[in-house]
């Protein structure tokens, strides 16, 4: 059963009295295909949070409810900041995936709130570089390093003549000024995650410290790969952070996530014959993101125009193209 608004904000009022603390909802949407109607995490929502914190007001203690895949690297760090001048404490609860730039959120938190579903993810970022006129190409930052170490360590290249070599052979397949981009972005992440686990009220250890960016950043060797409670805990090295959430908790926390899951539609298949049924054109419009508190909300709405073209000879063509995105 879909659960109505006014359920949702008794739900969340549970939560935050259990939590102790007020509550913040922070969800980018990831329905497929992700590359059309999917979601990221991305500096245009500072204002909308300084919006929402203003009238919320100093607090003893901000619970952010984070689902999200990720997004720009740039974004997570002033986000953090921003709501911790807004609290004593701060925590995030994550209610199934807090991945990439949401697990960089996550780490600059006090305290994560973790249920058995709960997945984070390695920070080793993907970027999309232009390697030539008219193409673009996703490159993992630390597949090119990755590479590098291989050639050094396993196959034991040490020589210089033949480290220039490689150098140059590398060069050939990714121009000189990504692979500088590469190294800064490598850099840039190590600095953001230390600085994130240098914000907690409980001061951590810089050798405690450097094993976790240096797990979370290369240790894992796959950026899909998801990280669980139990994992944060005991592999990772977070557990003195990550925090097991109650029964009570668990079940309040998969109830609001099911509500913005019905909202974002994340599990209903986008079916453009289905939705035109008999028309020819017809509007779809999706809710993409949202940022909710007991103050106000926003949502990031995308409007869509679905048009089908009839062919005499064979099967009907539908475009499916965007014409409106904004934050409402």
């Amino acid at each position: 059963m879909k659960l109505k608004d006014e359920q949702l904000k008794e739900l969340l009022l549970k939560l935050a009295k259990l939590r102790g603390g007020e509550i913040m909802v922070y969800v980018t949407g990831d329905k497929a295909p992700i590359q059309r109607f999917g979601a990221a995490i991305a500096l245009d929502v500072l204002p909308l949070f300084y919006q929402h914190l203003s009238k919320l007001g100093k607090q003893k203690k901000i619970s952010l409810f984070l689902y999200s895949c990720g997004g720009q690297l740039d974004a997570p760090w002033p986000i953090v900041n921003l709501i911790r001048e807004y609290c004593n404490e701060f925590e995030v609860i994550v209610p199934f995936k807090s991945l990439s730039a949401a697990t960089l959120i996550s780490l600059g938190a006090d305290k994560i709130v973790m249920t058995p579903l709960s997945q984070l993810s390695p920070i080793d970022p993907t970027g999309t570089f232009q390697v030539s006129e008219n193409k673009t190409e996703n490159i993992s930052i630390e597949d090119v390093m990755g590479f590098l170490n291989f050639a050094k360590e396993k196959i034991g290249i040490a020589e210089q003549n033949a480290l220039a070599e490689l150098l140059k052979r590398l060069t050939e397949q990714i121009k000189p000024s990504i692979l500088g981009s590469v190294n800064r972005t490598h850099s840039l992440v190590r600095e953001l995650a230390k600085k994130m686990l240098k914000l907690h009220s409980k001061k951590l250890e810089e050798e405690q410290i450097q094993k976790l960016v240096d797990n979370l950043v290369e240790k894992l060797f796959s950026h899909n790969h998801l990280i669980n409670r139990k994992e944060a805990q005991n592999t990772i090295g977070l557990k003195e952070i990550v925090q097991y959430s109650t029964e009570k908790e668990e079940k309040l926390i998969n109830k609001v996530f099911n509500y913005y899951q019905d909202k974002l539609e994340l599990n209903k298949d986008f079916d453009p014959v289905q939705i035109l049924k008999k028309d020819i054109e017809k509007e779809y419009t999706l809710i993409r993101a949202i940022i909710f508190s007991f103050k106000k909300e926003n949502r990031y709405i995308s409007k869509y125009k679905i048009t089908k073209t009839p062919s005499p000879v064979g099967k009907n063509s539908i475009n499916v193209n965007s014409f409106y995105n904004k934050w409402e």
